[in-house]
């Protein structure tokens, strides 16, 4: 997901195909013109024809998406990028989620329903709330089967959080604290200027945290009548996209319902779903998705949740399919790049939230 608001966030296990609402990009070209860049040339001088990135309906490959923010920060040389970029979000970067937050009668009923349709935006960073003492922190991920990502998309969702904070309210509202995982970059006072409160980096998390009364905060120009109307686009919408998905979606749900089966393949979920094996493997490529990596990233997506839910090693081994812990431990270093302890260690207890 590229934007998260307080109080909500939904982290699916679901391994399905990353795409982005090309809405999402409004704010890139707003900050692009704001530099006077012409943002249709830029777009020809990477081989992209500009017209359907204007059309508000069009999904585009996440790979698309990093690779023209990326290229936007080199072109600008702006160090914070990112950071600017979010500086431009306005409702209607959001598609119809953006409308639907408009409308709602307060910040946490827009977090809400942020919450329930952010998908129409994209699937490329997901959210998960702890709750503490008269707050609540927002901590930001990506799934394991999102290419690597630059600083500047983490921090335009981010800054674009916040900034649709102080538009939907009308009011200078700001974080208590942020944090990045990143180092510390050189303009440190440019992250401060933006979120006007705490930024720290080198965190285990990029996160934020916020005052739990700002759910309680009106939305001046709600509107029940049009929030029942824009609430029903963003459901069509929402079953638009599971349609676009639709084998993907029922292999992950066959996957999931069979992970202890050390012997899952894609012969035994082709028998399950009462087609050939030649059937299931087109209908997967036609929504570009593949059967051993649906069923890696699933595994390595459950692992990770059951590793910060404290489950023990010998008990996901038994969960996931696995012969032996051994196999487990291996695997999980394959995907991660590190050990489940050393992964387990740098997640924060839920207590401490």
């Amino acid at each position: 997901m590229e934007a998260a608001l307080p109080y909500h966030g939904a982290m699916s296990v679901a391994s399905e195909p990353i795409t982005i609402s090309v809405t999402l990009l409004s704010q890139l070209f707003r900050y692009l013109e704001a530099l006077k860049v012409d943002s249709d040339a830029f777009l020809r001088s990477l081989g992209y024809d500009p017209a359907p990135f204007r059309s508000p309906d069009a999904r585009i490959p996440v790979e698309t998406y990093l690779r023209i923010q990326d290229e936007a920060a080199d072109y600008t040389a702006d160090p914070c990028f990112g950071l600017h970029m979010g500086e431009y979000a306005e409702a209607g970067s959001w598609s119809i989620l953006g409308y639907v937050m408009m409308n709602c009668k307060t910040l946490g009923e827009a977090s809400e329903k942020a919450g329930r349709y952010s998908r129409i935006i994209g699937n490329m960073i997901e959210t998960k709330t702890e709750i503490g003492l008269g707050k609540v922190k927002v901590v930001f991920d990506t799934p394991p089967n999102v290419p690597a990502q630059s600083r500047h998309c983490y921090e335009s969702t981010l800054s674009s959080s916040v900034r649709m904070m102080r538009i939907l309210t009308g009011r200078d509202v700001s974080p208590l604290e942020v944090t990045f995982i990143y180092p510390e970059p050189r303009r440190r006072d440019e992250y401060e200027r933006v979120f006007r409160c705490p930024v720290h980096f080198g965190r285990r998390q990029t996160s934020m945290s916020l005052a739990w009364d700002l759910g309680n905060i009106p939305i001046p120009l709600a509107n029940p009548a049009l929030l029942a109307r824009f609430e029903q686009f963003a459901q069509d919408a929402m079953a638009d996209i599971a349609r676009q998905n639709e084998h993907t979606r029922a292999v992950t749900r066959l996957i999931l319902s069979r992970l202890d089966d050390d012997g899952l393949s894609i012969d035994k979920v082709a028998r399950a779903m009462a087609v050939s094996v030649r059937t299931l493997q087109n209908r997967l490529a036609s929504e570009g998705a593949v059967f051993s990596d649906l069923h890696r990233d699933i595994r390595h997506r459950m692992a990770r949740q059951y590793l910060r839910d404290r489950y023990s090693v010998e008990q996901i081994t038994y969960l996931l399919g696995f012969s032996e812990p051994s196999a487990f431990s291996k695997a999980f270093k394959k995907w991660s790049g590190m050990t489940p302890r050393e992964y387990r260690e740098g997640q924060p207890s839920r207590a401490s939230a």
